[in-house]
């Protein structure tokens, strides 16, 4: 019965108190709209990004190629509206220094970028939380029970002999 306690504890108990309590679902981030266009040797990628408007985001971007469904490739040279930030609304634009990064040019007409955000969540306040010292107390008084409190009884075994003298 205690073992199973534990094994309940662990599943359901731990996650909760490690969550901070916080189980704010996760609000729905679309990006739509995304284009790219030439201007001077920069590719600028437009895009719009429809979430809550006083969110922090994670933006990435990626180069895809139809005619090859593996290649990825993630442009370096890179400014403008991506990154963290807050980048909520319409005409988002990353400016991508396309020579920087690859110096001869791409060959061929059928690549189109990926833009991905991610809402990013804010922290409250800084440290740890004091619900992580209270889920390993928890942790540590579980596994006492889950193991017995024979742990910490003295063997009632023979003890180990004297070592040999040097000689």
């Amino acid at each position: 019965m205690k073992r199973k306690i534990f094994f309940m504890f662990c599943v359901w108990g731990i996650p909760f108190l490690l969550s901070d309590g916080n189980f704010a679902f996760s609000q729905e981030v679309t990006v739509s709209n995304v284009s790219f266009s030439m201007r001077d040797s920069d590719v600028v990628v437009h895009y719009d990004l429809n979430g809550p408007a006083d969110g922090n985001y994670q933006v990435r971007l990626i180069l895809r190629r139809e005619s090859q469904s593996f290649f990825k490739m993630f442009p370096k040279d890179i400014e403008g509206d991506v990154g963290t930030g807050a980048f909520s609304g319409r005409n988002r634009e990353i400016v991508w220094r396309l020579y920087e990064d690859v110096p001869h040019g791409l060959d061929g007409d059928d690549y189109y970028f990926e833009v991905n955000a991610a809402l990013q969540r804010v922290e409250k306040g800084g440290g740890a939380s004091w619900l992580y010292y209270v889920g390993g107390a928890l942790v540590a008084g579980g596994a006492v029970v889950y193991f017995g409190t024979d742990l910490f009884k003295k063997s009632g075994g023979s003890q180990l002999p004297t070592p040999p003298l040097r000689p």
